[in-house]
């Protein structure tokens, strides 16, 4: 990142990438608190108390090695819940329970002009494109590999893991289809109480915890790892790697810290922190294709037009709804992006004009 950009987008980024961390470490620790809760009864500050040590100790302590390690066996086991469990329910309630579930909750979800569940739809999908090009651990990884894997291991992990939320969505609606809910949480106690099976359920449990687990660890770790060789090594850079390990544990402790007061202080619902969040996500989605994309180093200019989207979008917030925001913000962002890359790509043409003639 260094070598892509100016000190003052470089800054700029890794401000935005700290912010994006710790949301993600946010999120991740309601939901392992909440999971505790629903599982063992754990009062939820006990329950995130449990939640955050463990993944400090896991990720923060263990390193990557430790992360690897575990991944084969959370792929095996998050496989094994997304076949067998709907599976099971397919058999035991029946297919057509699914639909049902759905027509029971939204009904105007099948109709299909219904505009403002497209727009929801879009909104997401514009969201998730942001996060998956901001997202440091993807970055990470992406590094760690050969350059002609990279194509082919996105490619199929996107085809595979593509049918898990499908699966997870059918068994969601199933539970749907037994009755009401008053939030999310109670749905998901119901969707435990539904399976009935010992074996079921403690590969349920095992596959929630360590999806939950895992997001955390690598967020963490690649947290770190941005501040320890991105930051840290700028100021001491004859700083032993003893010392970079020892800083390492040292922002895994307070990192975990500082999410655990978050998460005590702060009850957004999941929907809230989609929508403040996701105005940032719109907004960096074109600018860093544009960095990606470029020769050499990038403009400030780039970088400032992803502040811009930021800015009007959480401006605009306080006047309309939580989608508009979004969009405005991603609007603003590639206009001004566009309105750089003309007067740039003029401007280059008039300086190799000028170089000919």
């Amino acid at each position: 990142m260094r070598s892509k950009l100016h000190p003052f987008g470089y800054w700029a980024m890794i401000v935005i990438l700290l912010i994006t961390s710790i949301e993600g470490m946010f999120v991740q620790g309601m939901a392992g608190g909440v999971l505790l809760n629903i599982l063992f009864g754990l009062p939820i500050p006990l329950g995130l108390l449990c939640f955050f040590v463990f993944c400090v100790l896991f990720a923060g302590i263990g390193g990557i090695r430790t992360i690897h390690r575990f991944a084969n066996v959370q792929i095996v086991i998050t496989f094994a819940t997304a076949i067998l469990i709907p599976v099971y329910f397919f058999i035991g309630k029946g297919v057509e329970h699914v639909f049902n579930g759905l027509r029971l909750y939204h009904p105007y979800l099948l109709v299909l002009n219904n505009h403002d569940g497209m727009l929801f739809i879009v909104t997401g999908v514009l969201i998730g494109f942001g996060q998956v090009f901001v997202d440091q651990a993807t970055w990470q990884r992406l590094y760690m590999m050969e350059e002609k894997k990279v194509v082919p291991t996105f490619l199929l992990s996107g085809l595979i893991f593509a049918t898990i939320p499908l699966a997870f969505s059918a068994m969601i609606f199933i539970v749907l289809f037994s009755g009401g809910f008053h939030d999310i949480f109670s749905l998901l106690f119901e969707l435990v109480r539904k399976i009935d099976t010992l074996f079921l359920l403690v590969l349920f449990v095992l596959c929630s915890f360590g999806a939950i687990t895992s997001a955390f660890g690598a967020g963490l770790h690649s947290m770190i790892s941005l501040m320890v060789n991105n930051v840290y090594q700028l100021f001491r850079p004859e700083a032993s790697e003893g010392q970079k390990i020892r800083l390492g544990y040292t922002l895994a402790i307070v990192t975990g810290a500082v999410s655990f007061c978050l998460t005590l202080y702060f009850t957004p619902t999941l929907l809230d922190l989609l929508f403040f969040f996701g105005i940032i996500y719109a907004s960096l989605f074109l600018p860093v294709i544009v960095i990606i994309l470029t020769r050499g180093r990038a403009s400030n200019f780039i970088i400032i037009s992803a502040i811009a989207g930021l800015a009007s979008g959480y401006i605009s917030r306080l006047y309309v709804d939580n989608m508009k925001a979004i969009w405005i913000a991603s609007s603003v962002t590639a206009l001004v992006l566009l309105l750089y890359l003309c007067i740039a790509s003029v401007h280059q043409h008039y300086m190799r004009t000028k170089a000919r003639t």
